[in-house]
């Protein structure tokens, strides 16, 4: 029997996942995805899979997949879905289908423990009280965890800067020092090996990418080599690998390398004098080289950088006593460990600086992030097709690529262009939902264009009743962080129940305390358009300030728009267009995630109505009816939230 059939054995109605639970709910969509996943693993052969929210694509990637009897690469976006996978999905579908082979996760080096650097860190004069109660705490957990995975440690924050003085990173590794016996207490290398040896494993797009960069370069790897390529989310793969294919280095990472410095010298070179000077010398041209940038958030690209002199003048200083300090701390590596790795990630620093400074490399944007405490460096490739492609050619096997957004009307083209993919197999499955049955579409009439000043005020008036009516339990999501700045500013002084803005706090957190707090309003941006999942009564509006265009002066969609233009091509159909609508089919999908939600999406912006490319957006959204005034609106929201037993 083909791989294609034994699915099918499992997905058709009064099959085996419904003779194993019979509160398995069959479903058309989710049958055909499975068979269409197994008959790609099969031919080994790309294929683009779109799954409209609650099709259930996740058994219809794992059965096949499990059923393979091929060793198997899942990536997904984040490490909550990573653990998502391995702790219920995973075992679930182990339970059907009898698969004995052995299931890992892996994770970034990073978010595993080194027992040496947590030595280090306990000796560190400069701790404070609260780092040493931090310290204490996993030290006690490191006697009892058997992977070092810092998810497994909850008392501790996700962002802690403790947890960065004592995870298991690259540049700090002495694996030579470490001892690889069986009885090692180096965490990271028996995962690896672990997850080398399994049959499926389970990573994230930033693993993946860094490991594709790495293989790229020509340096290694981090990946064992898998028959079967599977990417959930696979919307972000593409920006996820530009990050990984250039470089970003940060004021957060140079002050972290200062603070090392320090701390090297008092441990492992209290007699060099110089060491200590070099440290302050080098914090201080950091300093200078972010005053230079001014106090206004601000992204520069290249053009914009070059011609403010004081800044260049003051990254060159950087880069030139960075230079100097790596010089001074060669003859000082065999002093200690720590000294080791400084002398490594200076000479890395400066190289990216050196690298940023000079390259010429059309298909790389140069750009800086700049604020008044903070500064970042970025050198983004304008393409990742290329070398995407190429590793997908040296790797072979089956590449499966799923998301509920990887179309732009009904075609594929445009991610298959972004990663490079060559004449891919394609499909689309709709939503099962009930779409016209489940919400509505408020589309507030007369509004003014959205660069109009008081544009954000005159949307929350707009949606102001309804946010009465369902009393908060409300997602505002805006397109720009000044939007949202401007919305909260308004709603502090007149909304009585809980708000809560992005940035207050991790995500996570903030999704936390929407779902516990009363009439609670949830304003975000960018990062809470997508892989935030709130079922049920306590989300049933979701408002959108725009339509999400890319801000024109951002230095990447500079370079993509020009890359464009001097292709002859329109910058605007193809490049802000499909991004938009992907965006905005992301945005739309936060209010209904389940076969009972219900709910009104308010889309504010006039466009959707007066441009002729506002036709697109329309047909990219749900199914549901469209309402254009306050009242239609509320009634809107009254049906849709009246149990069906007591209207009348």
């Amino acid at each position: 029997m083909s791989l294609t059939d034994t699915t099918d054995a499992y997905f058709c109605e009064n099959g085996r996942l419904t003779d194993f639970d019979k509160a398995f709910c069959h479903r058309d969509a989710q049958q055909s995805m499975a068979k269409a996943v197994a008959d790609a693993i099969d031919a080994e052969a790309t294929f683009l899979a779109e799954a409209g929210t609650g099709t259930g694509k996740t058994f219809a990637y794992l059965v096949p997949a499990l059923l393979s009897g091929k060793k198997v690469i899942i990536s997904t976006a984040t490490k909550t879905l990573q653990e998502q996978l391995l702790l219920k999905d995973v075992p679930y579908i182990k339970s059907v289908t009898g698969f004995r082979g052995r299931v890992r996760l892996l994770k970034g080096r990073e978010n595993y423990l080194c027992t040496q650097r947590l030595a280090i860190a306990q000796t560190a004069q400069a701790n404070t009280k609260q780092a040493w109660l931090k310290l204490n705490q996993i030290e006690q957990w490191a006697q009892s965890t058997q992977d070092g995975d810092r998810a497994e440690l909850s008392e501790l924050d996700e962002n802690d800067p403790v947890w960065s003085q004592v995870c298991a990173r690259m540049e700090f590794c002495q694996a030579n020092e470490c001892g690889q016996s069986a009885d090692s207490s180096c965490f990271y290398p028996k995962v690896k090996k672990a997850a080398s040896e399994a049959e499926i494993l389970i990573v994230n797009h930033h693993l993946f990418c860094a490991d594709l960069a790495l293989k790229e370069q020509g340096f290694g790897e981090l990946l064992p080599k898998a028959d079967v390529y599977v990417f959930d989310e696979a919307h972000q793969l593409p920006d996820v690998a530009a990050q990984f294919l250039g470089f970003r280095l940060s004021r957060y990472q140079l002050d972290e390398l200062v603070r090392d410095l320090k701390e090297a010298y008092a441990k492992e070179a209290p007699d060099t004098a110089w060491l200590s000077d070099q440290a302050q010398s080098v914090s201080q041209a950091i300093t200078d080289f972010n005053k230079s940038l001014g106090k206004f958030e601000r992204r520069w690209n290249w053009q914009a950088f070059q011609t403010a002199k004081a800044s260049v003048a003051a990254l060159k200083t950087l880069r030139n006593r960075l230079e100097y300090l790596g010089d001074g701390l060669k003859p000082l590596t065999d002093r200690g460990k720590q000294l080791a790795a400084l002398y490594q990630r200076v000479q890395k620093q400066a190289s990216e600086i050196n690298q940023w400074l000079d390259s010429d490399s059309e298909n790389r944007v140069r750009w800086v992030e700049s604020t008044q405490g903070r500064f970042s460096l970025h050198l983004t490739p304008l393409s990742v097709a290329g070398p995407f492609s190429r590793q997908q050619e040296k790797l072979g096997g089956s590449w499966i690529f799923t998301s509920a957004t990887l179309s732009v009307n009904g075609e594929f083209d445009y991610f298959s262009h972004k990663l490079g993919l060559a004449s891919p197999r394609t499909e689309i499955w709709q939503s099962p939902f009930d779409f016209a049955s489940q919400a509505a579409i408020y589309h507030p009439v007369g509004l003014p264009s959205p660069n109009h000043d008081d544009y954000t005020r005159i949307c929350l008036r707009a949606v102001w009743p309804l946010l009465k009516t369902t009393q908060g339990r409300a997602f505002l999501l805006f397109t720009s962080h000044s939007g949202l700045q401007k919305a909260a500013d308004i709603l502090r002084d007149h909304w009585e129940g809980a708000l809560i803005v992005q940035g207050e706090g991790p995500k996570s957190s903030l999704i936390d305390r929407f779902r516990e707090q009363e009439r609670a309003l949830l304003l975000g941006t960018g990062s809470f358009w997508e892989g935030v999942d709130v079922k049920g009564e306590d989300l049933v509006l979701v408002m959108i300030d725009r339509l999400p265009f890319m801000p024109p002066d951002d230095p990447l969609v500079e370079a993509r728009e020009a890359d464009l233009k001097q292709k002859g091509l329109s910058a605007f159909f193809h490049f802000q267009l499909p991004e938009a609508l992907i965006a905005m089919k992301q945005g739309s999908g936060r209010l209904i995630r389940d076969a009972t939600d219900r709910g009104v999406l308010v889309l504010c912006d006039p466009r959707l109505k007066t441009k002729s490319y506002g036709r697109q957006f329309v047909q990219n959204l749900p199914a549901c009816p469209w309402v254009y005034t306050p009242e239609e609106a509320q009634a809107s929201l009254t049906r849709l939230l009246t149990p069906s037993g007591e209207a009348e």
